[in-house]
């Protein structure tokens, strides 16, 4: 059988940036986390592939070939490739079933040939074998490919490609430039038309796979939260999903958004996995979805962050707090003595004088979380407590208190590299409720609480966390903003960038 390697050059292959899914048609899902990549960006970066490869493919050496075919000598020698790749698409196939490639492919393949046949005497002729497509008629090249979202990962697998042509778009000629040509080679050339194509569209399968990863985490760029607790859990978010083409554009190739679950799943200390209490239900609306027009967009929605603070928080309750624990520096101490309990609850200080105070707080109710244009507010974060005497043989009971939270946080989003982003968060306002549920000293003062509250708001820090962006790439031209009930970053994607520093706010 004859082997013509040099078309593995085809495979180098199917572009870092081809983008081919599962997708849905304009059908998005409730979730968490949304990564859209651009009309502009792909149509771009097809353009650009495009054109590497013919480049590299007519500035490579192709390899001499020579053998034996069914008695028949053959050398093939100083290949040269023509080749041009038109109209790239990406289209939907049926669900989680995807495919891409060129609507338009035109080539000519041509090389010199000898071949030689040994009967009575060596009968030999020479000359050159073209392969080339007819104009006006019509050869393109798809690749099928299944994508799956699943909790831990995106897979994108490519399982089969064609190269579907009219009969008489693929021609194969042979011109012989001795004057005697007797030698039937039309078997020969027939299946090295064959080879060509079995060997592009084999190559192109395996490429794809091949560079499958880097397509992956296009649309998958951050898959763990970098937070980091006492108890040593870790935190991942849950991939689960689709790809969505988008629904309104007149571009090809369009839109694609990656809408995930966006959950945020525990890992505990013991391998085990905890996934969210909660459900996602908010759709973003298609406009939201489709109308950036930046390379690169995350929306993200108030169901994530609820996951966030249920994954991170609850596993670190019930919590104690013992005076011990209490800095110096704080304006109250863990003390019945200490003017803030003696003015809250004159009885605790009058029945246990300078005595040690233990806090014990429940596992709290996560808030609600909504998002408008000016700030991230948090409804009906709820958490219990006990405060208990500590004596010197036992810890006494002596009053409990039920603190209720709405809070209003504005983020502000750093770019300290081109290669990450991060969300820091200021609290803009804490409105407490507070009840008192239980007491063994009589009246206790709900509001002294209150004000505590009110006087600690000022030194609270929330955590800034840090996200990277799609792998090979570098960001610029950051913007934000929050909208109805998402929060939206948008970028640019280019490779090879110079460091920026740059913060821009919400407003």
């Amino acid at each position: 059988m004859i082997k013509i390697n040099f078309i593995i050059i085809l495979v180098i292959s199917i572009f870092f940036e081809i983008t081919l899914s599962s997708s849905v048609d304009g059908n998005y899902p409730a979730g968490g986390l949304y990564f859209g990549v651009s009309s502009n960006f792909f149509a771009g970066e097809s353009e650009k592939f495009t054109q590497y490869v013919q480049n590299e493919l007519l500035s490579m050496d192709l390899p001499d070939q020579s053998g034996d075919s069914d008695g028949v000598q053959y050398s093939f020698t100083h290949f040269k490739l023509a080749l041009d790749l038109q109209d790239f698409f990406y289209a939907q196939l049926g669900s989680g079933v995807f495919q891409m490639g060129w609507d338009t492919i035109t080539f000519n393949l041509q090389w010199e040939y000898e071949i030689c046949v040994k009967k009575v005497v060596k009968v030999c002729e020479s000359g050159t074998i073209t392969v080339y497509t007819t104009s006006g008629q019509s050869v393109s090249l798809g690749t099928t490919l299944d994508v799956l979202f699943n909790t831990s990962n995106a897979k994108i697998e490519a399982t089969t490609t064609v190269m579907p042509f009219e009969s008489g778009a693929v021609v194969a000629s042979v011109h012989c430039t001795d004057s005697v040509c007797l030698i039937p080679i039309n078997d020969i050339v027939s299946e090295v038309s064959s080879q060509f194509v079995s060997q592009v569209t084999n190559g192109v399968t395996k490429a794809i796979n091949e560079k499958a990863p880097s397509i992956e985490q296009l649309f998958t760029p951050i898959k763990q939260i970098p937070i980091t607790m006492n108890s040593g859990n870790q935190y991942w978010i849950d991939l689960e999903g689709c790809l969505v083409e988008a629904n309104y554009s007149s571009n090809s190739p369009s839109t694609i958004t990656a809408a995930i679950n966006g959950g945020i799943v525990l890992e505990n200390t013991d391998g085990n996995y905890v996934y969210p209490t909660q459900t996602p239900s908010y759709v973003p609306y298609d406009s939201q979805m489709e109308s950036f027009t930046s390379d690169y967009c995350v929306t993200i929605t108030g169901y994530f962050i609820e996951s966030l603070l249920d994954a991170v928080l609850v596993p670190e309750f019930p919590m104690t707090i013992n005076p011990s624990q209490v800095p110096q520096a704080s304006p109250v101490q863990l003390n019945t003595s200490d003017d803030f309990f003696s003015g809250v609850a004159p009885n605790l200080t009058t029945k246990y004088p300078n005595q040690g105070i233990q806090v014990n707080l429940m596992p709290p109710t996560i808030p609600t979380v909504s998002i408008n244009s000016s700030a991230i507010i948090l409804t009906d974060f709820e958490i219990s407590t006990s405060f208990l005497v500590l004596t010197d043989d036992d810890a006494i009971p002596v009053f409990n208190v039920l603190f209720k939270f709405d809070a209003e946080i504005s983020t502000t989003v750093y770019t300290d590299s081109v290669s990450v982003f991060s969300l820091n968060s200021t609290l803009l306002s804490i409105t407490p409720n507070v009840t008192i549920t239980d007491s063994n000293v009589g009246s206790v003062d709900a509001s002294g609480f209150v004000q505590l509250i009110e006087i600690v708001q000022s030194v609270i820090k929330i955590p800034s966390i840090t996200y990277p962006v799609p792998s090979k790439y570098s960001i610029t031209n950051v913007n934000s903003q929050l909208g109805d009930q998402i929060i939206q970053l948008t970028f640019d994607l280019i490779e090879n960038s110079n460091n920026l520093k740059k913060s821009v706010n919400f407003n």
